[in-house]
């Protein structure tokens, strides 16, 4: 028995020494500090995995099977300091693996950092060598142990024992770690806490087992179901009410694909301009999210941490707006221009509760779908097909209509060829459009600036997402005649936003003037957010007393369902909506999914007990910061009773 375990014990000695290397990189890429805080339980999870390696009798064996955990351990090390610096602060979760398709399409080789891949290489390669020598030096010439399985026995016997009871005790860190239901709302304070062994293998029971949810009903849920009028949470003093003002109107939201606000320019985008300026505009306005994930904020009001799975599951999204619509007698249909296999919309968008979709295989059902290198279908094209679907109601039917645009869509200034159609990339399209050439004249009649004009290469790709701009906002004026040309255009309601910042080329950061890592500087996630309705618009001038239409409070996605249930007047689950109405005082909290933190316009936190940004010995003491952290954890509980409302309804 003492054989077993000094020979094995190298073996697994070695590779526990290298995978707190690794951490330790790990660790300093992320900004994480040094170690987890709760580093025993990282070392237990990562020996049990370990420990694993002695049910192979041959020391070979043995080395292969830890070695292929170290290859994954340096493959998470790797992709966590790509999306951490690449994608914005963001870190690897076993979530992603179901978008593996959609993130090679949008996937490009500058996102590599070379030092980084020698630092892995580097480490993978004196890991290697260590376990040969050991092999070489200590366990090459070694008579096999005879009786190997009957020795393992009793080692495994009291190792399972222990680590048992271990898990099982009552004593605090353990116990927390058991009841866990959920570690992706604060994933980098999760991975800060537990490590990567004690984070992924959370994960994977939540995602595998439920873990943690088991013991709640569908029964004791649905009584903590809260519903509210909007009559009676809006207190409403104004000379015109915003609650029930455009009861039973129709409602088209349309999600800009990487909408900037600092696209818009009276000249570039006439159509947008007249939004901000007849309609009531937001340029506080922040979000940072994957493209599906705001993507559902507006439809849910909300988006679980854990994410969902159309594909396998059938969910109770009875509080979703196309199916608060569609039980008010409202037509729902929902347009976007990619595949149904794309974020999974094909099960999703049923679900979610929209009678109609219309996809690239209804909207262009005899083209080729486009690349990923910038040959996008035109917005101004899309919506020519869309318009046949469009406004077809019978009358006294309302509709509510959801469209996700996709022009604005990096990368940016592309040459690449495209194989569909005439064989033109976007950049081609755009010159022949002429929206470059206005692009020109309106810069030398100093009527638009390019705020990248320092850096040429930037320059040309903020001009290239400039000139998408410009065709999405063709669209957008095809949409407005149409609606006026069928006399739809006051009892409409139309709200527009954007998903996420210009993240491709990290133009985002050029735009901000921030570095790398500094994910704390909100400044680069503000959107496009703006409401348009003729009839509100007149009431909020004259109950505000003022002609002007922009509105400066701290707006987000997530207040898109309140405003809509208090124009529309409709009673509405509190449980499921994270946001308040953009048209009352009150102003909620942002939470990002992909960087797992909460913000707004003064403070940023990655958890719900401390502020990280801006820094302690900054901070001025008054009821503000309180009351962002209370609303953090306002916010927090409701995602968790989210996440459970999702794992017990899921059939």
């Amino acid at each position: 028995m003492k054989r077993l375990i000094k020979e094995k014990g190298k073996l697994i000695i070695t590779f526990m020494i290298f995978y707190i290397i690794i951490e330790l990189v790990t660790f300093r890429w992320l900004d994480l500090g040094l170690l987890p805080r709760v580093f025993l339980l990282d070392l237990l999870i990562m020996f049990v995995f370990a420990f694993f390696s002695t049910f192979f009798k041959s020391h070979k064996a043995s080395i292969y099977y830890l070695s292929f955990l170290f290859f994954i351990v340096l493959v998470l090390s790797l992709i966590n300091q790509t999306m951490n610096l690449e994608l914005n602060g963001e870190v690897f979760s076993l979530t992603h693996i179901k978008y593996t398709f959609e993130a090679t399409n949008v996937f490009s080789i500058d996102f590599v950092h070379i030092d980084v891949l020698m630092v892995i290489f580097a480490i993978g390669l004196v890991y290697g060598y260590t376990m040969y020598f050991i092999y070489k030096l200590f366990l090459n010439n070694l008579q096999p142990i005879k009786g190997y399985y009957r020795r393992l026995l009793p080692i495994f016997g009291f190792f399972a024992l222990a680590i048992m009871t271990l898990f099982n005790t009552r004593v605090s860190v353990f116990a927390e770690y058991n009841d866990l239901f959920n570690v992706s709302l604060f994933k980098r304070d999760s991975i800060e806490k537990y490590g990567m062994f004690g984070y992924y293998y959370k994960e994977a029971d939540i995602m595998l087992f439920d873990s943690g949810t088991s013991s709640v009903t569908i029964e004791e849920l649905e009584k903590e179901l809260v519903e509210v009028s909007p009559y009676d949470i809006y207190d409403d003093d104004n000379q015109i009410s915003y609650n029930g003002l455009l009861e039973g109107k129709n409602v088209i939201t349309i999600m800009i694909e990487t909408g900037l606000s600092i696209a818009v320019n009276e000249y570039l985008t006439p159509n947008l301009f007249e939004i901000t300026q007849e309609g009531l505009y937001f340029p506080n306005n922040y979000s940072e999210n994957k493209t599906n994930m705001s993507e559902l904020i507006g439809i849910l009001g909300n988006y679980p941490s854990n994410g969902i799975d159309a594909s396998k599951f059938d969910y109770d999204f009875r509080y979703s707006m196309p199916n608060v619509l569609k039980d008010k007698g409202y037509n729902t249909a929902f347009f976007h221009e990619n595949v149904a296999g794309f974020y999974d919309r094909g099960n999703a968008i049923p679900e979610l509760g929209f009678e109609h979709s219309y996809l690239h295989e209804e909207l262009f059902p005899d083209e080729p779908i486009y690349g990923w290198g910038g040959d996008y279908t035109l917005d101004s094209r899309t919506m020519e097909s869309m318009l046949d679907f469009m406004f077809l109601e019978e009358e006294g039917v309302p509709f509510y209509y959801y469209w996700t645009t996709l022009i604005g869509h990096g990368p940016y200034n592309s040459d690449a060829p495209s194989k569909r159609l005439d064989g033109r990339n976007n950049k081609e399209m755009f010159e022949d459009l002429g929206y470059f050439a206005m692009i020109d004249q309106a810069e030398a009649n100093g009527i638009w600036e390019n705020p990248l004009e320092e850096d040429e290469e930037y320059a040309m790709r903020f001009r290239h997402y400039q000139a998408a701009m410009m065709d999405f906002d063709v669209s957008l004026g095809m949409l407005l005649t149409a609606l006026e040309n069928n006399g739809l255009l006051e009892d409409t309601i139309i709200l527009l936003y954007g998903d996420h910042n210009a993240y491709y080329h990290q133009m985002h950061l050029e735009l901000s003037d921030s570095d790398k890592g500094d994910i704390h500087h909100v400044e680069m996630y503000k959107t496009f957010f703006a409401v348009y309705n003729p009839i509100l618009t007149e009431a909020y001038k004259l109950n505000n007393e003022t002609d002007s239409t922009t509105i400066e409070k701290f707006v987000s996605p997530y207040d898109i369902l309140p405003t809509y249930y208090q124009l529309l007047g409709i009673d509405f689950y509190e449980n499921f909506v994270f946001g308040e109405s953009v048209l009352v005082e009150q102003e909620s909290i942002f939470y990002s999914h992909k960087i797992t933190a909460f913000f707004n316009d003064k403070y940023f936190s990655f958890n719900d007990y401390s502020i990280f940004y801006p820094p302690e010995d900054e901070l001025d003491v008054d009821i503000s910061e309180l009351q962002f952290l209370l609303d953090i954890e306002e916010f927090s509980d409701k995602m968790l009773w989210l996440e459970l409302w999702l794992a017990v309804t899921k059939v």
